[in-house]
């Protein structure tokens, strides 16, 4: 028989490692001195290390590879070890897409393209628009409330039984970024108000636009692209500009009465048409 230390560099396992597998009794001594309590191994232990060190090469847990070594059954071994290769097929497929997006990275690096892409603004433009009957709410509120101040809108909407007749507009009267705090007015274009109060018209006129496809964390970057053209065109803004919700959480068609973000759009999907009154009179 081997004292631990021996056995330790005949299996290539650390002699802490041997007395762990004693403490949850997967390896257990073959002798114990009783005076010196030193630890012995036969070669039988040895063959019983080489499956643990194999077994635990495949990723299998010491609770599963404990069954194994103290069962006979074949079942229970194919039951085991099947188990296992499903659980590494998945791990393979997902490593592989890994690697997949990694090259994917590395060929963006070698063509100089951005590795997060940016948000698509369109061209801008001038629109003429036409007067539109709104029903409105404003409030100041943190910008991360939002969500809970377009839930009011709609259930006062239904509460009076409008009908909804465009997409949801917001116009921001003050922001502050940094304290992420606005104040800001959702308005709804509706069909008839029917002498309710909170409706207001919308007034037309020229506005310079641009339709931004990307989250509404990066609209800043549209009002910026837009803000610019106004200038180089000479352009005179004339109010604050408007968020038009095009395409995003608040489908344009919805039931007032049950309104439910629409969670199979991915935020780089949502399409918000941004709108700055303008006098281009003097140009």
């Amino acid at each position: 028989m081997y004292p631990i230390g021996r056995f330790s560099e005949i299996c290539n396992t650390s002699v802490k490692t041997l007395r762990y597998y004693s403490e949850i009794g997967l390896l257990e001594p073959s002798y114990i001195d009783p005076v010196t309590n030193y630890r012995y191994y036969d070669d039988e232990k040895i063959q019983i290390v080489n499956k643990i060190n194999l077994l635990k090469s495949f990723q299998i847990p010491l609770t599963s590879i404990k069954l194994l070594i103290e069962s006979h059954s074949k079942t229970q071994w194919k039951s085991i070890l099947e188990y296992k290769v499903a659980e590494l097929e998945i791990q393979k497929e997902e490593i592989l897409k890994q690697i997949q997006g990694i090259h994917q990275v590395k060929d963006q690096i070698d063509r100089e393209i951005p590795i997060i892409p940016g948000p698509e603004l369109s061209s801008c433009y001038i629109e003429n628009r036409k007067d539109i009957l709104t029903f409105s709410i404003r409030q100041c509120i943190k910008i991360t409330s939002m969500d809970q101040l377009v839930r009011d809108l709609f259930n006062q909407a239904y509460a009076f039984n409008l009908v909804m007749n465009g997409d949801l507009t917001a116009i921001f009267h003050a922001r502050n970024l940094n304290q992420r705090k606005a104040d800001v007015e959702l308005l709804l274009p509706i069909v008839d108000a029917n002498g309710t109060e909170g409706c207001r018209i919308l007034h037309g006129g020229a506005y310079a636009c641009l339709t931004f496809k990307g989250p509404y964390s990066q609209l800043e970057i549209g009002y910026q692209r837009l803000e610019n053209w106004i200038l180089q065109q000479n352009l005179i803004q004339t109010g604050l500009g408007m968020e038009i919700y095009e395409k995003g959480l608040i489908p344009s068609q919805v039931n007032l009465k049950d309104i439910r973000p629409n969670l199979n759009i991915s935020p780089t999907e949502f399409m918000t048409k941004i709108c700055i009154p303008i006098d281009h009179s003097h140009r």
